[in-house]
């Protein structure tokens, strides 16, 4: 168990894409500031039919004619950041289970402190019903998650928006920033940010954080806004003022109101073009349920309808 805020294994989640290769350089400037190592991930989407003998694998064959390239490319990645940053602490690991399987098993044998992905920042209709890849991360890793935007050439972390929105492990999410803060020479904006009524309770902790900023080195600012929404509130802020990472604390808000609503989380990577890291406690206990466990199709018995 963990009990301070470090960040000493990175594992960034690649697809050999455009958007994650944004996610690939942004990993290896942090795990420099931080001296962390780096894991390189990429996991096969391996589908299934479930028959009287267990599971399947549906194109066995051509998985493993694929696993010797996959394994280039990311030799590949190795070289490029040996060659073009002279870092050699870095790993791979490629995964044959669900996402979420292999991901989380790999955050708990490598004790992996932060997981970062690329992220187009474009929900289509397909990704708000089904979920993309990083949206599948970031709600179910076993860790903190920087989402990174296909667009974004953000390297370094000067401006940093930490809002206090939520009072759930408010204190680890604020060491954290700290702790970025610190790694990136930055400044801090604390945003105070409430309905009327939560106004009491947000406010106080809102005033003591500044309290602890004030006895700190960092550099800082602050400020306070009562909305009813929030995650509006919070693209537009960070918008105008052109900050270069926003620090979360990975709680959603509000059920959705009918199928095609948004949650807190997709309305703030839907409204920003900015990173943003979710802060999720080390300590958790009961981790999020892979939600592509189960699927498949059972082929001895008929499709129901």
């Amino acid at each position: 168990m963990k009990d301070f805020i470090s960040i000493k294994t990175i594992l960034v989640a690649t697809d050999f894409s455009t958007r994650s290769d944004q996610a690939v350089k942004v990993a290896v400037h942090m795990a420099r500031r931080h001296q962390a190592r780096i894991i390189l991930f990429y996991n096969f989407n391996s589908f299934f039919i479930i028959d009287r003998t267990g599971r399947q694998m549906v194109g066995k064959e051509t998985i493993s004619e694929n696993f010797e390239q996959v394994e280039n490319s990311l030799k590949l990645i190795k070289e490029y950041l040996y060659e073009q940053y002279d870092f050699t602490d870095c790993k791979t690991v490629t995964g044959n289970d669900t996402l979420i399987s292999s991901l989380n098993k790999t955050i708990q044998e490598e004790s992996v402190d932060l997981v970062i992905t690329g992220a187009s920042g474009k929900q289509g209709i397909k990704e708000l019903i089904l979920g993309s890849s990083s949206y599948q991360i970031l709600t179910a890793a076993n860790c903190s998650v920087l989402l990174v935007p296909e667009d974004s050439h953000q390297l370094n972390f000067k401006k940093i928006l930490v809002p206090v929105r939520v009072l759930d492990k408010l204190h680890e999410k604020f060491d954290l920033s700290r702790l970025i803060a610190e790694k990136n020479k930055g400044t801090i904006r604390l945003l105070g940010i409430s309905p009327q009524k939560q106004l009491a309770d947000i406010r106080k902790a809102y005033i003591g954080l500044r309290k602890e900023l004030r006895k700190s080195n960092i550099e800082h600012d602050a400020s306070f806004i009562v909305t009813n929404d929030k995650a509006m509130e919070i693209s537009r802020v960070s918008n105008d003022s052109e900050f270069d990472l926003i620090i979360l604390n990975y709680q959603d808000e509000g059920n959705w109101k009918s199928f095609f609503s948004e949650n807190f989380l997709k309305r703030i990577i839907n409204r920003t073009s900015v990173p943003l890291l979710f802060f999720k406690d080390p300590n958790n206990t009961n981790p999020p349920t892979d939600p592509e466990e189960g699927m498949g199709y059972d082929i001895t018995l008929p499709f129901p309808g």
